[in-house]
């Protein structure tokens, strides 16, 4: 299957603020595991939500898993901005 890219939107900015803002809110109380495995668990609700007869599970995990990586990837290159590149 061949997914296709698309630049974010004002609406999915604003999504991704939003669950930012609720990862800070509880950094302090939950460590990175935990805040790990409880995104995963709602991404697997999410997924349930999708229509079954526009995705297969198979489509689903493919944008999960491509999208994992665009995150750690852009996560790194933030990360190299305020540490250097030693």
């Amino acid at each position: 299957m061949k997914t296709k890219t698309k630049q974010p939107t004002i609406d999915h900015k604003a999504f991704r603020n939003d669950m930012i803002a609720v990862m800070d809110k509880h950094a302090g109380a939950l460590d990175a595991a935990e805040m790990l495995a409880l995104a995963a668990y709602t991404t697997g609700q999410i997924m349930a939500m999708q229509d079954a007869r526009k995705w297969t599970a198979a489509m689903a995990m493919e944008i999960v898993s491509k999208n994992i990586e665009a995150g750690n990837a852009q996560a790194i290159e933030d990360a190299r901005k305020w540490m250097g590149r030693a």
